[in-house]
């Protein structure tokens, strides 16, 4: 073999042995930068994992906020609408009562609480009271009733209301306290 066949042989060899080392650290190289490629994928998708619940979560408390808010407005206009509605009916209430009070049904049930008042107040001394604007009825309803009445001073807006002060009882049958305890107790 010749000195050319022997330089070419070793320049084959060499060039031979440079390409797969070249081959070789590409190989390494494309490795090394998929593993990277991987990690940082890996670590892109853990953050909008987190970034997507964190959002999920930030749009169920807001959401939770509005509907909160909005429940709230719900049921404040419906309690400003309901005590509108239950002072409209008592207003009405109070206008038939108002005619109410005029007719013979009154003055009978004037009659029929002072009675009972005076049966309940057996031998005990009583006072028994009428409203002010009753005070046209306060000599019929002494002879029909055989009781001495006493004007109130106070308007308790029809009605009697009787004290037995041996027994500091008070028996209220007062319509201003029966309008009272019906619009406390009514719901609508």
């Amino acid at each position: 073999m010749t000195l050319d066949e022997k330089l070419e042989l070793f320049y084959n060899a060499a060039m031979e042995n440079a390409t797969n080392q070249n081959i070789q650290i590409i190989d390494d190289y494309k490795l090394s930068l998929q593993v990277i490629y991987d990690d940082y994928k890996k670590e892109a998708l853990r953050k909008a994992e987190i970034s997507l619940r964190t959002e999920s979560e930030n749009l169920v408390r807001e959401k939770n906020r509005t509907l909160s808010n909005e429940s709230i407005k719900l049921k404040r206009l419906v309690s400003e609408k309901s005590a509108e509605l239950t002072e409209k009916l008592f207003n009405e209430v109070k206008a038939k009562l108002n005619d109410y009070m005029t007719t013979s049904n009154y003055f009978d049930l004037l009659s029929s609480q002072i009675k009972h008042a005076k049966e309940f107040a057996l031998n005990d001394d009583i006072t028994i009271y009428i409203n002010p604007t009753d005070a046209s009825l306060l000599a019929s309803l002494e002879s029909n009733t055989g009781v001495k009445l006493t004007i109130s001073v106070i308007d308790f807006y029809g009605g009697t209301r009787a004290v037995i002060h041996a027994k500091n009882i008070l028996i209220d049958n007062s319509f201003l306290t029966k309008l009272e305890e019906s619009k406390n107790s009514f719901t609508l």
